[in-house]
Parts: C-alpha cells; sequence; structure tokens
C-alpha cells in the first residue's frame, strides 16, 4: 500500500501516544519507510527509544541537537513524502496554527513544504471548545489535512463517551493511503458498492451464508474515495472497519441489500455489485429453533432478487459493473451474466486460483466487456484490482458522458 513511501510521523504528548507505536508498524508493514519525531510532552507518556527501536533510525527530540548533514527540523522537513501530527493535541495545534516553532515538531511542520495530515486526540471538552475549532479551520485553511477523532470511551471518566477518542489504527490507515492517492479522477462523482456477504434466516439460530469477508468490496471503495468519488458502501456482516471518508449501510439479508442499493442507486455514477449475494433463502423462517428430528430433513427455498438485474431497468447515464465467482466455464458463464444483466463489463475471479479465494488481501480478476474483450491480470493485492477495476470504469463513465 505504502511501498517506498517516506512517511514522517510526529508524536505529541497525550494519552493515546502509546498507540501510535502500532501505527508505525502497520505502516512499516504496508512497505512505508518511517522516522519518528517527538514534543518534550510526549516523552512524558512514551519513550523515544521505544520508536528508535521499532524504526532502527533515531528519534528526534532535541530542536537543538547538533546534526551532521543539516538543521535536524530542516533535515526532516525535506525528507518525507507526508508528515503525520498524532495524537495531535489541543497545544500542538494551536502552536501549528499560529506558526508558532518552540521544538522539533512544530518547528518541522512550519519549515516543510510536503502534505502534512493531522490525526487529533484530546479530552471531549478540549476538542469542542471554540479555541480549538477555530485552531482547526487556521489548519485547514493552511492546506493541511485535520482527521476528525472518533466518538467513544476516553482516558478520563468524568464525562463518559464523546468525541476526542483517537481514531483506530486501520482507519488511521486508510486517511492516509485516501490522502497520498496522486489523482481524484473521481472528483465528486457518485459511486455505490455492494460488499460481503448475505444472511438468510432460517430460525433463530441457523443461516445460509457464504465465505465472503467483503474484503475486495471494501478495497474498492477506500480506492474509490481515495480518487475523490462520493462512495455509499452496502455491506452485508464482516468483521472489516470500514474505510475512511465512505458513507455505509450495513444489512443481513439480500433483499436488505437490494433495497438500500436501489434506494442509493447513483445516477449518472458508478454501481459496483461485488457482494457475494445469497441466491436464495428459505421459503419460512421459523421463529423457534427447528428441532432434530429425521433422518433427512427438506429446507424449502425461495429466489432473492437479483440486485443488478432488477437495477438494469434504472440504467440509463451510470456505469454497471458486476462479478462473476465462477469455478465451472468461466468466461462462458461470465458472458451470459454480462449480456443479461446488460454490464458494462464483469469482474471474474475463480475461488479455486492460489491466493484469490475469500479472506484473502490478494486477488487474480480477468475483466470481460462486451464484444469480448479481456483484460487478465496477475494475482494482485486487492487495492492494486480495484484501481484497475475504478481506473476502467472510470474511462468508460467519461466516455459515456461525452457522447450525451
Amino acid at each position: 500500500m505504502f511501498a517506498g513511501k517516506k512517511i514522517l510521523v510526529g508524536i505529541c504528548g497525550g494519552i493515546a501516544a502509546y498507540k501510535i507505536c502500532e501505527l508505525v508498524r502497520e505502516l512499516q508493514r504496508q512497505g512505508a519507510r518511517i522516522r519518528t519525531m517527538l514534543t518534550p510532552a510526549a516523552t512524558r507518556f512514551i519513550s523515544p527509544l521505544t520508536f528508535a527501536s521499532l524504526t532502527s533510525a533515531p528519534a528526534a527530540v532535541d530542536l537543538f541537537a547538533p546534526s551532521a548533514d543539516d538543521i535536524e527540523h530542516i533535515e526532516l522537513a525535506k525528507w518525507p513524502d507526508m508528515i503525520i501530527i498524532t495524537p495531535a493535541t489541543a497545544t500542538t495545534i494551536a502552536k501549528c496554527a499560529h506558526g508558532l516553532a518552540d521544538n522539533i515538531v512544530t518547528a518541522t511542520v512550519l519549515a516543510t513544504r510536503k502534505p502534512v495530515m493531522f490525526i487529533p486526540a484530546m479530552n471531549t471538552g478540549m476538542w469542542e471548545n471554540p479555541a480549538t475549532a477555530n485552531n482547526v479551520m487556521r489548519l485547514h485553511d493552511f492546506g493541511y489535512r485535520v482527521v476528525e477523532p472518533e466518538f467513544g470511551a476516553m482516558a478520563t471518566r468524568i464525562e463518559g463517551a464523546g468525541a476526542g477518542r483517537l481514531p483506530e489504527t486501520e482507519t488511521i490507515i486508510s486517511h492516509v493511503f485516501q490522502y497520498q492517492w496522486p489523482d481524484k479522477i473521481l472528483d465528486g462523482v457518485p459511486l455505490t458498492i455492494t460488499a460481503g456477504r448475505t444472511v438468510e434466516k432460517i430460525d433463530p439460530v441457523r443461516f445460509i451464508s457464504n465465505h465472503s469477508t467483503g474484503r475486495m468490496g471494501f478495497a474498492i471503495a477506500n480506492v474509490a474515495a481515495a480518487m475523490g468519488a462520493r462512495v455509499k458502501l452496502v455491506h452485508g456482516p464482516t468483521h472489516l472497519r470500514p474505510p475512511a471518508n465512505v458513507e455505509t449501510f450495513s444489512v443481513e439479508s439480500a433483499r436488505d441489500m437490494f433495497e438500500f442499493t436501489r434506494e442509493h442507486y447513483p445516477e449518472n455514477g458508478i454501481l459496483i455489485a461485488a457482494a457475494a449475494v445469497a441466491d436464495y433463502r428459505p421459503l419460512h423462517y421459523s421463529c423457534s429453533k427447528i428441532k432434530k428430528q429425521k433422518d433427512e430433513f427438506a429446507l424449502p427455498l425461495i429466489k432473492n432478487p437479483d440486485i443488478l438485474l432488477e437495477l438494469k431497468k434504472l440504467k440509463n447515464k451510470s456505469i454497471h459493473i458486476g462479478f462473476a465467482l465462477e469455478t465451472n466455464d468461466v468466461l462462458a458463464n461470465a458472458a451470459a451474466k454480462l449480456s443479461k444483466k446488460n454490464l458494462d463489463f464483469i469482474v471474474i475471479n475463480n475461488p479455486v486460483d492460489e491466493g484469490a479465494g475469500f479472506a484473502f488481501k490478494t486477488n487474480k480478476v480477468k475483466m470481460l466487456f462486451p464484444g469480448g474483450k479481456i483484460l487478465d491480470f496477475p494475482l494482485k493485492d486487492k487495492l492494486e484490482v480495484a484501481a484497475e477495476i475504478l481506473q476502467n470504469a472510470t474511462r468508460l463513465l467519461i466516455n459515456k458522458r461525452a457522447t450525451e
């Protein structure tokens, strides 16, 4: 995700400073090169040696420390592709909003011309104070990105849960990924995507479903948001956290997924149906647990609505993309779906292929277009697959708009 990217992380003096260790580790797992710097207050919460050990690079602390090559904060300001300040405290936000440079972190921010992202975490009262709100607006005006803190339990128990909690590492990674994306080719384009499995209840304890985790659909939503799209994600049960800057709708059944997708149909935009939707549901739901009786048990099933087939009726100015998970007669079955559902292209993958099944972070796909054109891709990270899908969808949308 961040292969070769140089990211400088500035740690501030908040109780959430300990969480930045996992953020640094995860950025490194994703291929980033990391250096760190700490405010004096941050060293009261966590040792610079911790970050030096994690990154195999000295953690900058002293604004006036001698440097072999350059003044340290100037050298740090030039080094990275982007800077992350987290947990951004009220003090550090205020200093950066008013151009103060009294420690290594604030001086580096003032000196840099690289993109800077602030990820605040603080007491709810401090976050909601008008002074902090004004300082955050100033940071926005300077061109910095400020990630809104989450609502949740805080370190102090006086006020209980409130806004100001540091976002989870996975959410921060999504924000960073989107911020460093090089272009916004889908800026403002409405995009709706379905993802994950659906669940069809038999009785209070049993259901029909499949092994889909939603990872492919979530990857598409993440990349689409990075490209600037207005993303709505309709997903079934999953352990995944939704990507940043995406409006999400959690559903269970195929009928619920159909209703939500129809309600949020992207007119003059892009519809991507990546969910593994149950084809059938039980004809009757039992309000009580069905008891074991005979050796054989028959469960009558009825067809669920076919989301893409139904939404074909709404198609006018939008691009429709489907998925075909096939194990036999792959191209023939995918071609039949492509034609029947009036798709602009269909993404084909075979769960038998190594690294391309459910829950993997990679996928191996083909894209089949009307007229028989096929794009065949090797095994790739699902984020890379998502980018290929969206780039092709964007070209089709631009061409469609140009011919209107």
